[in-house]
């Protein structure tokens, strides 16, 4: 069909010159696009007619003349429908079927394919589906840090310059991720040691999506964890000598890793496995197995290793020194042992068999002595045992210097008893060291021979002898003995002769105040035995009728005599008296005690037994009662004042007078107890020998000093010294 030029208005397609006046129209391959644009104003002046031209930009799509007749080109018919009004300036069509070959600018002509309209047009855009991803790449994956996979795919959307971009989908073992920036790459912290399966696709937007890539199958490194030992054992108690056993230690770690154990800090061994073969003690401890790779070592696990073996005193010292030590006397002196065990030892410390000190579960012990006594020394010994063998033991030797000084069952004034023209056996015992040397000597003349003799006891213990014979009258009275050993000047101890006589008086009789409700204890110390046994009679007193009467009769046993007296009344006040005797007669005179009973005399009982009586009788009762043990006490004071009491001192004058005129006594008397009535403080009397306090306890007494002969007959001077 020809069509008068002067009539016809052209829609371009792909002139350079045009530009589109309307947003892009996008569609996929086959479907239909809806084109509407505006004329501008003036893009008609030559009234001719209206040409759309398509992309290729050498041939129209449709024409529109002057008589406003619609003109579809031959390659669009069939597919484009014109909806237009040009006479409104409005170019409106739909194109179906669409193909890429179709995607471009559609611009406009005014009279002809050439003639331009200005900004009059509209961009067609062919949507493609994007090509397939390629396998995502990644960097290295690494657990706890980022990670980058890359993603990438290429539009295939007509035009090129069509605009459109693309975003992509990823899924981690085909469930989808939700990304943040769905760009090319997905940046992310790896936040699992295990494998996953990551893929993308692309989307074009308003288009299409691409098919699934590949799966990128993402296995990540990391450092050791999980850390294991086999045998699981993590600590091993043995015997020394015992065999351990190989361990081995393992790891989760990717790349694989290496391994090292550590000794107590320091390394020990390469390689997985620890081979410690024969237990000693050295290698005891902690084992510490350290696996790293190229991303560290975090991570570690500990084998504990105990290797017991029996004690040893690798040190026992006296002040320091070992072996034998000697110091001097009120010196400290400090013992330190010092045991290797495994594990710790019981540590005792002794004095021969005497334990000075204890540790348990220790490697030291030490015992201090503040001030060395003469008889400290000696052998002491450490011994040791942690049940690992047998125990063991280490000795030191102690040499205390001391001055010559008595033996403690000796008196610094010595008695023997015997008879004239007999024999006597004097010995002193002297505790010293080194040992001393002695002299005998005498100020008055003797027939004696005083060479003496001395023989050891002990490494600080020596008895000096002198044999005394046929004693003449001149040979009783006193003798010195000196003795010097280099250590503190001489000393010297008067030593006394005299002839066989009755005892002397028991000393420091008293109530030990352990008193029960019956019975009381007493004490005393005995004296000189005169040269004979010696026996002690205990007596009590009875006030009904002032007498005395004997409680019991007790040997000598050569030490403090300490006796219980039964069968007494409760809470009641009681007298006692001692003498001594021996084959030859009484000691000269008697020593008395007063003791007390325990609880509330008999009278003072009846006085407060329970009464059953009630309401106001009761307690009228209660006071009549106060007032009654009132009086009572005032009565009981005045009667001790006015009765008892002189008659006690009635008793025991009439006591004085009676003792034998062959030994008359002299009456000694604890007044202890009296402080408890009314009139002590005027009433008190005072005895000969008795003005010291009795103990409360008798474990410090010590045994008698008096060394007793035995002998029988008597010589001069029947007197005691």
């Amino acid at each position: 069909m020809k069509i008068a030029a002067a009539t016809i208005f052209y829609v371009i397609a792909g002139v350079v010159s045009g530009a589109p006046s309307a947003s892009p129209v996008s569609s996929p391959v086959s479907d239909t696009a809806r084109f509407s644009w505006e004329i501008p104003q003036g893009g008609l002046g030559s009234g001719t007619g209206f040409y759309a031209v398509s992309p290729a930009g050498d041939a129209a799509v449709f024409v529109v003349t002057s008589s406003l007749t619609v003109v579809i080109l031959p390659n669009y018919r069939g597919r484009l429908e014109y909806q237009g009004n040009i006479a409104a300036r409005n170019v409106t069509f739909t194109l179906s079927n669409i193909q890429t070959s179709d995607a471009g600018t559609y611009t406009c002509g005014d009279g002809g394919a050439t003639i331009v309209i200005q900004n009059c047009g509209q961009k067609l855009v062919v949507l493609g589906k994007p090509t397939t991803p390629g396998r995502p790449v990644s960097t290295t994956p690494v657990y706890n840090q980022t990670v980058t996979l890359t993603c990438s795919s290429t539009s295939t959307t007509v035009p090129a310059d069509h605009g459109l971009t693309l975003t992509y989908t990823w899924q981690r073992d085909n469930t989808d991720i939700t990304v943040t920036s769905p760009g090319p790459p997905y940046i992310f912290t790896v936040s699992s040691r295990d494998s996953h399966s990551y893929r993308c696709r692309a989307r074009e937007s308003q288009g299409l999506e691409s098919e699934w890539s590949q799966g990128y199958n993402m296995e990540p490194q990391y450092g050791p964890y999980q850390i294991y030992l086999t045998p699981s054992t993590s600590s091993y108690t043995v015997t020394e000598h015992q065999t351990l056993p190989s361990i081995t230690c393992s790891a989760l770690c990717r790349p694989g890793c290496s391994y090292r154990w550590l000794h107590n800090g320091t390394v020990f061994s390469s390689g997985a496995t620890l081979s410690l073969g024969q237990a000693d003690r050295s290698k005891t401890g902690s084992y510490r197995c350290q696996p790293s790779n190229t991303h560290g070592s975090s991570g570690s696990v500990t084998v504990s290793v105990d290797v017991q073996y029996p004690a040893t005193v690798s040190m026992f010292t006296v002040n320091s020194l070992g072996g034998s030590v000697t110091v001097n006397e009120s010196d400290p002196v400090t013992l330190r042992c010092q045991v290797d065990s495994n594990p710790r030892s019981v540590i005792r410390l002794l004095n021969g068999t005497e334990e000075l000190t204890r540790a348990d579960n220790s490697m030291t012990a030490e015992y201090r002595l503040e001030s060395a006594d003469c008889r400290q020394r000696g052998n002491y010994s450490c011994t040791a045992t942690n049940n690992i063998g047998a125990p063991v033991s280490q000795r030191v030797e102690l040499l205390v210097k001391c001055s010559p000084r008595l033996e403690e069952t000796a008196a610094q004034q010595l008695k023997y008893a015997a008879r004239l023209a007999g024999n006597v056996n004097v010995s002193v015992s002297v505790l010293a060291y080194p040992l001393p040397t002695f002299t005998w000597s005498r100020t008055t003349s003797t027939s004696q021979d005083l060479t003496g003799s001395s023989s050891p006891v002990s490494d600080i213990s020596v008895t000096a002898r002198l044999h005394l014979t046929n004693l003449q009258q001149q040979d009783f009275g006193d003798y010195s003995l000196t003795a010097n050993n280099g250590e503190g000047g001489l000393v010297t101890y008067t030593v006394s002769v005299v002839s066989e006589g009755p005892p002397q008086i028991p000393t420091q009789f008293r109530d030990l105040d352990n008193a029960t409700t019956s019975s009381v204890w007493l004490s005393w110390l005995p004296g000189f035995n005169g040269g004979n046994p010696q026996t002690f009679l205990l007596e009590y007193l009875k006030f009904e009728s002032r007498t005395w009467t004997v409680y019991k009769t007790y040997a000598d046993t050569g030490k403090m005599m300490v006796v219980e007296v039964t069968g007494l009344t409760r809470g009641d006040i009681h007298i006692f008296r001692l003498h001594a005797r021996n084959d030859y007669m009484d000691s000269n005179r008697y020593v008395l005690v007063e003791t007390r009973t325990a609880g509330d005399p008999p009278n003072q009982q009846n006085l407060e037994t329970p009464c059953s009586c009630t309401g106001v009788i009761a307690g009228s009762t209660v006071g009549t009662l106060l007032l009654t043990l009132l009086i009572g006490g005032i009565v009981l004071m005045v009667l001790y004042r006015k009765v008892y009491k002189p008659r006690l001192g009635h008793i025991l004058k009439e006591t004085s007078l009676r003792k034998s005129t062959r030994n008359p006594e002299t009456v000694e008397m604890d007044n202890r107890g009296y402080s408890s009535l009314a009139d002590a403080a005027a009433d008190t009397s005072t005895y000969e020998g008795m003005a010291e306090t009795p103990p409360v306890t008798y474990e410090s007494i010590k045994p008698s000093p008096y060394q007793n002969t035995g002998a029988h007959s008597q010589g001069p001077d029947n007197g005691n010294k």
